[in-house]
């Protein structure tokens, strides 16, 4: 019991700081990249200072279960105080009403936003964006509306994705053996023989990303001290004619965790994926040279211009969880029987059932609550089902790929909608709803969902009952949602208001659902046969990809890197992923396996030694006031 209240206390303090940090400090989003940096700076503080205090005090520590439960139950709620709910919700429901004016045609439409949505005195929602006036108090109850109506879709959302990821999580791990190249640097610092600390190798692989990322933060603190270019090196600013212009935005970003995962992972995936990345630059260029395309790439829900990368990559996730759940049909019928045959001596039998009954209660709740927020009830159970399907694909991309940029420009399950309709049958209310939801249900920024599979594989490698997560997981997320969400509220209104705390989440987000539902109800358009057919050809060729690696072991091309080649946030890690399959090959081919054990522990320090120094620069922040520096994102 101890344990669930310690667990509790770690998602209160991770509730608070990643809005604080996130909107305040202006810093890193630690709740939007993977692994969250939140949950893991925690576990080093117990890890490097808890834990040794406790041994020289009380001759007792944490445990390495207890401190993975504690991890592994903080993946499961990292999102949710940042950018997929809490940071989101308040902008999504009122920005309409706050920047609405006759010119942009957006007060009108406010009347199709259900009222159980929004405050219902606008004066007040005036106060959100610009501060709290002398005098005044925080409406509590106004903003606790939209709360109560989007907790209960949030709820649902997560807690159905927890239950498919309980279910497949065997088959990932025992049976397709995926690497989680993302949940080895916890498993090793937590590892009771401590090894790895004694290692020479993984400290210099530390220290370079320390003394790199020391050199910058002081260089962005005093401008006198020279930086290391590591970040958005410009090489588009070279190409200027067309076509090759149209290579645009091109440039290189080195992320040192990125480099320790993607040698962590098989080679094959990183090489796919900077490969086809550069194959999706070149066919830009040759596009325009033809004259299928005016210039650069256009990520819009109307977008037509060639290689139409939003249908591509609509394409290839569906094939890329199609192929995943075809493959793991076998495996499915088992654990079916397991939960509910009559002879079953598995002890995950009871969970296998809740998880079977509880996923498909959580999906009806969705379809209930689509329905009442407007949508038909066929609409509401397409637009839930894709976000599920697509969400397990994000999770393929994390398990297997090691891939922690995760920023997709547009919401795949609205683009294939529009692709069909066009905005010419849907009600302007249906489509309101569809273009709110992403930013609940959608990888806009980072995963969306509970980090479930990396969670799970904790569980897997330290032996930790299942059970344990199934127990806490409701508790932290209720507490999680509850504690972060009121209190970006409360600094939102107490920090001079979100227009000047971030334009981003306050000023974009309270935007685009309105200026995308005006382009598409006032302008529908007919269906664009290359559109569909672009989505038809990315689908086809994955299923290509996948075929040629099951019967070709010489087969390099890996499915996830034509997946991944086309998100956006594919421009930031393509060049780390080069460097880190690059040594992945150098070190195999001269020193074979035990070379690459010991190599291992060094790229282990490049992640231990980004996200020490993220940590260590958040808290200089924190206690100076300086806002903006940032080691991962944009």
């Amino acid at each position: 019991m101890s344990a669930i209240f310690f667990i509790l206390f770690g998602v209160i303090v991770l509730a608070i700081l990643t809005p604080y940090i996130e909107i305040v400090i202006w810093g890193i989003q630690i709740g939007s990249i993977t692994p969250p940096p939140g949950p893991l700076i925690l576990l080093f503080i117990l890890v490097f200072f808890i834990n040794p205090l406790l041994k020289r005090r009380f001759k007792k520590e944490i445990s390495r279960n207890s401190l993975l439960l504690f991890y592994a139950v903080l993946l499961l709620i990292a999102v949710l105080p940042s950018c997929q709910f809490a940071q989101w919700l308040p902008s999504v429901v009122t920005g309409p009403f706050y920047f609405g004016t006759p010119e942009n045609k957006w007060l009108p439409l406010t009347k199709y936003i259900p009222r159980w949505w929004v405050p219902l005195d606008k004066e007040k929602i005036k106060w959100f964006y610009e501060g709290l006036p002398p005098g005044k108090h925080i409406p509590w109850g106004e903003w606790a509306r939209p709360f109560f109506a989007f907790a209960p879709m949030v709820i649902c959302f997560y807690f159905t994705l927890f239950c498919i990821s309980f279910i497949l999580r065997k088959h990932w791990i025992e049976n397709e053996k995926l690497t989680f190249p993302l949940v080895q640097l916890p498993l090793e610092i937590t590892s009771e023989a401590g090894n790895i600390f004694k290692d020479r190798i993984f400290w210099f692989g530390t220290a370079i990303p320390l003394a790199v990322h020391f050199i910058n933060g002081l260089s962005y603190r005093f401008p006198f001290i020279p930086s290391i270019p590591i970040r958005d090196i410009q090489i588009g600013i070279y190409f200027t004619s067309r076509p090759w212009n149209a290579i645009n935005p091109f440039f290189i970003c080195i992320y040192f965790c990125l480099i320790g995962f993607s040698f962590l992972t098989s080679r094959d995936v990183p090489f796919s994926i900077w490969f086809f990345f550069l194959l999706y630059k070149l066919s830009c260029v040759i596009g325009s040279a033809l004259g299928w395309t005016p210039g650069w790439e256009d990520r819009s829900l109307r977008g037509t211009s060639f290689p139409y990368v939003e249908a591509q990559e609509v394409g290839s996730m569906l094939a890329l969880v199609g192929m995943g759940l075809w493959g793991a049909r076998k495996y499915l019928r088992d654990v079916w029987k397991v939960a509910f045959g009559k002879d079953t001596n598995d002890p995950d039998a009871p969970l296998y059932r809740l998880s079977f009954i509880g996923g498909m209660i959580g999906f009806i709740g969705l379809i209930i609550w689509g329905v009442m927020a407007g949508m038909s009830l066929w609409l509401s159970f397409v637009i839930f089902f894709l976000s599920l399907i697509f969400a397990l694909g994000v999770y393929r991309l994390m398990a297997e790929g090691g891939v922690n940029f995760l920023w997709a420009a547009q919401s795949g399950p609205n683009y294939l909608i529009f692709a069909l309709e066009g905005g010419r049958i849907l009600k302007i209310r249906e489509w309101l709803v569809l273009l709110s939801l992403p930013y609940f249900i959608w990888n806009f920024k980072g995963p969306v969902g509970p980090q479930s599979f990396e969670s799970f594989k904790i569980a897997h490698e330290a032996r930790l009952s299942p059970k344990k997560l199934f127990i806490i997981f409701p508790f932290a997320m209720l507490l999680a949602m509850g504690t972060a969400y009121f209190y970006v509220i409360y600094i939102v209104h107490t920090k001079g208001g979100g227009v000047s705390l971030c334009d981003y989440r306050f000023v974009h987000v309270g935007q685009r659902p309105f200026m995308e539902l005006v382009s598409v109800t006032d302008h529908p358009e007919k269906i664009n046969p290359v559109r569909i057919l672009m989505m038809v050809f990315a689908f086809a060729f994955t299923i290509f990809l996948f075929e040629m690696r099951w019967r070709f072991l010489w087969w390099r091309f890996h499915p996830i890197g034509y997946v991944t080649s086309t998100i956006w946030a594919t421009n930031y890690m393509w060049f780390s992923l080069f460097l880190g399959s690059f040594f992945n090959l150098v070190i195999t081919k001269v020193g074979g396996l035990k070379l690459y054990r010991r190599a291992r522990l060094f790229f282990l320090g490049f992640i231990m030694g980004d996200f020490i120094m993220l940590g260590f620069w958040l808290l200089i922040d924190a206690f100076v006031g300086t806002r903006g520096f940032r080691l991962f994102g944009n």
